[in-house]
């Protein structure tokens, strides 16, 4: 059986508020104005193939927290 590792990476929008202190409101804001989905986030659904607006976002921390640093 394969060993898995979660590096905290990437994470869903309630670890994110945790680590940022960002609250919903303006996560949404951050990613409907700046971050770039496939870079900052991106929606995986939970269905293969499923449909992308019902899927799950994920949040790239290391790439949100750069982006901060390069502001």
């Amino acid at each position: 059986m394969a060993q898995i590792i979660f590096d905290e990476e990437w994470m869903v929008a309630g670890k994110l508020t945790e680590k940022t202190g960002l609250d919903d409101r303006q996560i949404k804001a951050y990613r409907l104005g700046c971050w770039i989905e496939g870079v900052h986030f991106k929606r995986v659904p939970a269905v293969p193939g499923g449909e992308s607006k019902r899927a799950l976002v994920w949040y790239n921390f290391p790439l949100i927290n750069r982006f901060i640093q390069e502001a």
